[in-house]
């Protein structure tokens, strides 16, 4: 009876359990991150997750051939079916609702089987870049012919160059802008009338080694070689969007496979110099590198700006200010992931990721996770920083490893008066100018409370001064000029040269009492310095990040530079008569160093209590350092190779060559060093797989 009753209550509970319907969470192909302050990527929730993926047949209009590109209008996406030779147009869900086909302007039927582009303005009207046509196309929404736009007849574009339209765009002024394959000197502009505009917004050149060689050897050229050389032209716009406020977004992408985005005012100045897009430590990983390439931009009714990287299939998505809010997507055949990842777009908290070789379209949906982190930067975005510190809360929750909810809840805690936690809050966010503003409220209050102690402080400090350089003077002076003083000697001799170089370098190269222990005992001061200050200098001013440090470099900062320094000019100061010798020259390099280690151990400390206001008071201990010890290193110079003025700066001069010289020779030295290394390794492996 036991087992009856036992087995009935299972069966019960089973049968309960099955009638429970459990909604299975999408699976996600992807993993999310974000950067760290040492631009590291660190684990992060994922942001959008792949809703569906549709094909034609999907959609309900047949099969896709060679889709280009993507717009949305109102509530509506359309499809620019570019092999098709139409567009298709669909509601959010990409239930298929109409299409466009053929356009007839002038009684003339247009085709546009190889546009490339598509945009949707302002009063529905919608402009297709027919590239291989050579014309962008503008209709109506229901697809009625309005004009076509030619090649503008124009001094400025060579009758060579096609009119091979590739994107299209316009702006909230009736300005149409066009990417041009082939014109590199910004986007062809037409005017609302459809008069020629201009050229709008061209890059830089990219200054590579290459482009600043020829651009050496173009002065020595004559007028036939120069017509006859290589000329260095900017990279052209990849693709671009108009933004909330009417600024433009562009895209490009380098001969290096890097992009560049920019954001554009009327004037064609870019407004954007800070924020890095795309990823950011592929650089620490040089063997494992791919660069972003953006290839396409979409900026949302909020300002959000969505980046399309066609070289991982990835979507950045960035805060109007800059900041990563998610990034999502991928290479490969699973829902979610991208083969050609070529347009993305945005309808509300959907994003739709257009590839062209799968022919399909895939929807991304945005979770609680992204809500919550765009309702806490939209209040951020407002001032409204009191209200943000529940979501910026949430979101920590989520995600710990996020820096700019301890950037918000930071200026949260910044406007209730609390700058003291503020602090912590901002350093975790990386935000030097925020702790630099929080930090000169705690110094205020410290000033406050311990205003008299301070100042007993102060006044004890310049007393004390006064009276050590009484002593000093003193102890040290000398008491008439046939007598040395006490720091005339072979241990205290750096110290001397700070006050009498002249006569100080001169008597230590006579009386031979440089000493290479001391030197070196410097030199190592020097290094020790040089790693404080990256440090330990103070956050408001600390740009470095620990992960960047390399010692090697510092040892060659602090040994290896004064080395060939003071090779180079003893080599070139032979040739002409000069009396030091190596180790003259080397030990007086070092001493003159003496003020530099000094200012920089001062700048230090002091950036532990200065603002980023005051920045030029550490400016001017540096540069007081750095003139002090070239000052020293010039008398130095005089003295021991007994030069005049003139032959003195002869002598910087040359060494400045020879120091060259030696480094070309080393770099000479390596490269031939590696090719031989190669050889033999190329020997070994073929010993290796002959036996």
């Amino acid at each position: 009876m036991y087992k009856r009753i036992t087995a009935l209550l299972l069966t019960v509970i089973l049968i309960a359990l099955a009638s429970v319907q459990v909604e299975a969470a999408p699976f996600v192909p992807y993993k999310g991150y974000e950067y760290n302050s040492s631009d590291e990527s660190v684990p992060a929730p994922v942001g959008y997750e792949p809703e569906m993926f549709s094909l034609g047949g999907d959609i309900g209009c047949g099969d896709l051939n060679a889709p280009t590109d993507m717009c949305v209008y109102e509530d509506n996406l359309f499809i620019l079916d570019s092999g098709n030779s139409r567009i298709v147009v669909t509601d959010a869900n990409l239930k298929y609702i109409r299409e466009i086909g053929e356009i007839s302007v002038d009684g003339e039927s247009l085709n546009y089987k190889s546009a490339t582009g598509i945009f949707i303005c302002e009063n529905g009207n919608i402009l297709i870049a027919d590239t291989e046509g050579c014309r962008i196309i503008e209709c109506t929404n229901d697809g009625k012919g309005v004009r076509v736009f030619k090649k503008p007849k124009n001094a400025m574009i060579a009758d060579s160059i096609l009119f091979s339209v590739k994107k299209v765009i316009r702006d909230h002024n009736g300005v149409t802008y066009a990417v041009v394959d082939g014109i590199n000197d910004g986007a062809v502009t037409f005017m609302e009338d459809g008069s020629f505009g201009g050229f709008f917004a061209s890059n830089e050149v990219e200054k590579t080694a290459e482009v600043i060689l020829n651009y050496i050897w173009r002065s020595f050229m004559s007028e036939e070689q120069i017509r006859n050389s290589k000329t260095a032209s900017p990279s052209s716009i990849t693709n671009f969007d108009v933004g909330k406020k009417g600024f433009l977004y562009t895209v490009t992408k380098s001969s290096k496979g890097e992009s560049s985005v920019r954001l554009l005012n009327f004037k064609g100045s870019n407004l954007e110099t800070q924020t890095e897009f795309g990823d950011l430590e592929w650089d620490r990983k040089i063997k494992n590198s791919v660069s972003t390439s953006f290839i396409d931009v979409d900026v949302d009714r909020e300002g959000y700006i969505y980046l399309l990287d066609s070289a991982r299939g990835r979507v950045f998505v960035y805060s109007e200010d800059g900041y990563l809010v998610t990034v999502f997507g991928g290479v490969g055949e699973k829902v979610g992931l991208m083969a050609s990842a070529i347009s993305v777009e945005t309808l509300g908290d959907r994003v739709y990721v257009l590839d062209t070789v799968r022919a399909a379209v895939t929807s991304y949906i945005e979770n609680d996770y992204t809500k919550t982190l765009k309702t806490a930067m939209n209040l951020l975005d407002k001032g409204e920083y009191a209200k943000s510190r529940d979501y910026w809360d949430k979101v920590l929750k989520y995600n710990s490893n996020s820096t700019v909810a301890y950037y918000g809840i930071g200026l949260a805690l910044d406007e209730e008066g609390n700058y003291k936690e503020a602090l912590g809050y901002f350093k975790k966010a990386y935000n030097n100018k925020a702790y630099s503003e929080a930090f000169k409220e705690v110094r205020k209050d410290f000033i406050k409370d311990n205003f008299v102690i301070l100042i007993l402080a102060a006044v004890v400090f310049v007393v004390g001064i006064i009276v050590l350089s009484i002593f000093l003077k003193r102890k040290f002076s000398r008491k008439n000029a046939y007598e040395r003083s006490a720091l005339e000697n072979k241990y205290a001799a750096p110290l001397f040269t700070l006050v009498h170089p002249y006569d100080g370098f001169e008597r230590l190269k006579k009386e031979k009492l440089w000493s290479i222990p001391i030197s070196l005992g410097i030199l190592f001061a020097l290094f020790l310095t040089l790693t404080a200050k990256w440090f330990l200098t103070g956050f408001s001013f600390n740009t470095n990040r620990p992960i960047d440090y390399n010692v090697f470099i510092t040892l060659l900062q602090a040994f290896l530079i004064v080395g060939v320094t003071a090779i180079a000019n003893w080599a070139v100061c032979t040739l002409i008569e000069g009396k030091g010798r190596l180790k003259d020259i080397f030990c007086m390099m070092v001493y003159a160093l003496l003020p530099l280690v000094f200012c920089e151990i001062i700048g230090v400390v002091l950036s532990r209590a200065f603002t980023l206001e005051e920045e030029a008071f550490l400016i001017a201990v540096e540069v007081f350092g750095i003139l002090y010890t070239a000052s020293l290193i010039f008398v130095g110079f005089m003295s021991i190779h007994e030069f005049s003025f003139k032959k003195t700066v002869l002598s910087i001069i040359m060494t400045v060559i020879g120091i060259a010289v030696i480094i070309f020779l080393a770099v000479l030295f390596v490269g031939l060093l590696q090719q031989v290394v190669s050889f033999f390794e190329s020997i070994w492996s073929e010993a290796v797989i002959m036996s």
